[in-house]
């Protein structure tokens, strides 16, 4: 392989030069881990679903109780940074993640809030994306067609609830309202408690209080402050530039406009968590 200069096109395909794109950030790297009840010799990959079944000592064929591919690069204190994180599936390439996001999903949905003390209201604003990927006329290409952009404007979160999680429950239940929807597939993509996210699609413990995961969402990782060469940190990354601009435009001007209304901080809803809807 001939060595990339500087001036030369960036490999990852950004279209840029090297040495505006990749030249300097940390080497990724893509893993995939695979958790077994019981002791394996081996593991058996299914192409096709992008699942791994484990092989025990006595050959016997068995499913996995963890598995997630994941594309990370290590920090300077050689802790690994978390680009990326998909459960349940074995996606050893880019190509395989776009394929799995097309097929197995009607809608990704990415959130990212963020908050700040403005009048002494605590303002949170959580922006969100949808985003469908689809096949191309090209068999083997996808594209991802980003079909709407918007806000959950809130303010007061109780302390017990941390304001990204009442984020994720007040769009998941604007979009289980519409009764169809509840038959959909959905992806929820976010840079907030990965250490849960295992439990959370497993149902086997809550988002908060009584309120669980329901069965046509699950939660993906994308990480909001890496750069953007990746769909799932993309996505956040655009959440979380729409959830600043909001933010700083009500503490410049005290009001700011979303989806055709004005909002000033006394008009934004204080956070109902039996409703949950905007």
């Amino acid at each position: 392989m001939s060595k990339v200069g500087k001036k030369d096109l960036c490999p990852c395909g950004s279209g840029k030069k090297f040495k505006k794109c990749c030249f300097l950030k940390k080497p990724r790297k893509q893993i995939v881990m695979v958790g077994s009840p019981e002791p394996l010799r081996g593991v058996h990959y299914d192409k096709e679903k992008m699942e791994f079944k484990g092989l025990t000592v006595d050959g016997r064929l068995i499913d996995t109780n963890v598995t997630f591919s994941q594309t990370h690069y290590d920090g300077k204190s050689g802790k690994e940074k978390v680009i990326s994180r998909v459960q349940d599936k074995a996606i050893p390439k880019q190509a395989d993640l776009f394929r799995h996001l097309s097929s197995s999903f009607d809608l990704l949905i990415a959130i990212d809030t963020n908050s700040k003390i403005i009048d002494e209201e605590t303002l949170s604003v959580s922006g969100v994306v949808h985003c469908v990927v689809r096949k191309s006329t090209d068999p083997n290409a996808y594209y991802a067609d980003f079909t709407w952009h918007g806000a959950i404007l809130f303010r007061n979160c109780p302390s017990e609830l941390h304001p990204e999680k009442f984020g994720w429950i007040a769009e998941i239940k604007r979009i289980n309202s519409v009764p169809q929807n509840r038959r959909r597939r959905f992806a929820l993509i976010t840079d907030h408690d990965l250490g849960n996210h295992i439990p959370f699609n497993k149902k086997q413990m809550p988002i908060y209080d009584n309120f669980y995961l329901p069965d046509n969402f699950q939660l993906m990782y994308g990480r909001s402050d890496s750069s953007d060469e990746y769909l799932l940190n993309y996505l956040v990354k655009q959440c979380d530039k729409k959830s600043s601009e909001l933010i700083s435009e009500i503490d410049k001007n005290g009001y700011c406009q979303n989806a055709g209304k004005r909002f000033s901080i006394n008009q934004i809803p204080v956070t109902d968590l039996g409703k949950a809807i905007f």
